[in-house]
């Protein structure tokens, strides 16, 4: 009734409706606890387990016969939100569309992030699952659109000038004297913030424990994937969590003190002011997580275990604080003492 729209693997239950379809007698389902014993159900078990370990796709027969295709949903079950995906859908199916995600510079990008992911993780993702990693839950939505953009080469910096008359100058980074790519910006450029801001966030990294990776672009497209290594023990939900806000807080900070000097042309920030403003935007993220402790946002509340897991061993004072601290408003990050 509500077709096919954003259901995933659609093409092979597309199949597989059609083939039972195609059947002259009728077909019966019927559920069976797993792990039960039963001689079909280990055999569809050990299968599973064969094709999720192949490294290779194998070439299966998706085609249907006009006859047994059935497409669209039913008018009667419609809604504006399945209505939405399903035209998002058509439109992505294009030609054009897929040209655009088959950019040179977006498979270069996409696959340093793989890379990355790759490396830290054991294996590499799907571009799939790397493209729905960059509108994670945990990004902001501002974040969320930064980081397409630059999956996609689509801000107008470095190599962009290099061919417009007049404006050539733009081409470089004039303190450091480079290109300036987004690789640069993000990760290599000497002008006050970047450096200190990584510094800032490997600094709480640690005191919560994880292991600090040098940040890159492919570790920031990537960000969605990763998961962090623990000192000692093994990392939770929080962990995770936590490397997400804080490498995207962190990059995007970077991204703006870019743009007010170069875009808007003040004045580099103080060492002072670049803390006080990476402090007070990881602050935001704590406060706005208390405040999604609530069932009236529903799919998007957090669970108030899953908010104390993310801040626990970096908030201000923690031991002083409330067991519940979730509930006390203008909870502040802690540095090491004698940090500010």
């Amino acid at each position: 009734d509500n077709g096919f729209a954003g259901v995933a693997n659609a093409k092979e239950l597309r199949k597989t409706i059609a083939t039972l379809r195609r059947r002259n007698t009728p077909t019966t389902f019927k559920w069976v606890k797993g792990h039960s014993g039963l001689e079909g159900n280990d055999k569809a078990d050990t299968l599973a387990k064969m094709g999720s370990e192949k490294t290779e796709q194998d070439e299966v027969d998706l085609l249907i016969p006009p006859s047994l295709c059935v497409t669209g949903a039913k008018l009667n079950s419609m809604t504006q939100t399945r209505a939405y995906k399903t035209i998002r859908q058509i439109k992505m199916s294009k030609n054009h569309y897929q040209k655009a995600m088959d950019r040179r510079n977006t498979r270069i990008n996409m696959g340093r992030a793989k890379s990355v992911v790759k490396e830290i993780m054991g294996a590499e993702p799907s571009s799939k699952m790397l493209w729905r990693s960059l509108r994670h839950k945990d990004f902001s939505r501002k974040f969320r659109y930064f980081i397409w953009m630059v999956a996609h080469e689509g801000y107008k910096i470095g190599n962009y000038w290099q061919n417009i008359t007049n404006f050539e100058h733009r081409t470089n980074c004039h303190p450091c004297g480079v290109p300036e790519s987004m690789d640069h910006i993000l990760t290599e450029c000497q002008c006050p913030g970047q450096q200190q801001i990584w510094e800032l966030t490997k600094e709480l990294c640690i005191k919560k424990g994880i292991e600090w990776n040098e940040p890159s672009l492919g570790m920031i497209l990537g960000a969605g994937m990763i998961k962090p290594t623990k000192q000692e023990g093994q990392p939770s939900d929080g962990d995770a969590r936590f490397l997400r806000v804080m490498a995207s807080e962190s990059t995007h900070l970077i991204w703006k003190l870019r743009c007010e000097r170069v875009i808007k042309g003040r004045n580099s920030p103080s060492p002072e002011e670049i803390t006080r403003r990476w402090k007070k935007s990881v602050e935001a993220r704590i406060e706005l997580d208390r405040l999604m402790i609530t069932t009236q946002f529903r799919k998007r509340s957090l669970s108030k275990g899953l908010v104390e897991r993310t801040w626990r061993r970096v908030i201000s004072d923690e031991d002083n604080l409330p067991e519940d601290w979730t509930g006390e408003a203008g909870v502040l990050v802690g540095r090491r003492s004698g940090q500010g």
